[in-house]
């Protein structure tokens, strides 16, 4: 969970986009829900699954994913066919599930510095 301020809000036609502060980090949140009842400065606390982040070893550009978290993998856990990073950026933790081929190909170790992505529809307050 990241515990972040509601810093502005965009809503049309049912649909609303959050954007929030957490520390070092700006995230954005794509909402077809109900959520008339948040207010800019309203501190929540955001969530995502881990099978939601993707990571990569260097910024991506020109993509359509607006969360990108400067992470540093902190441990692994390589499974047959999944495995399991575990991020740190700053005072959040966080994980990410990866094919364990994709680990292979990146070459992912303990202590490198990585980008993770989460889609805005991705993200919920919990």
């Amino acid at each position: 969970m990241i515990k972040a301020k509601i810093s502005a809000i965009e809503q049309n036609d049912g649909v609303s986009v959050f954007e929030f502060s957490a520390e070092n980090l700006s995230l954005k949140m794509l909402s077809l829900e109900n959520l008339q009842n948040l207010k800019i400065g309203d501190e929540v606390r955001l969530g995502f699954k881990s099978s939601d982040v993707f990571v990569a070893t260097s910024p991506l550009l020109n993509c359509s994913v607006s969360n990108e978290i400067k992470a540093q993998i902190s441990d692994i856990q390589k499974g047959q066919i999944t495995s399991s990073l575990h991020l740190n950026a700053g005072k959040f933790e966080f994980e990410s599930i990866i094919s364990t081929a994709s680990l292979k190909r990146l070459n992912l170790a303990p202590g490198d510095q990585i980008y993770a992505y989460v889609k805005a529809t991705s993200l919920y307050i919990t």
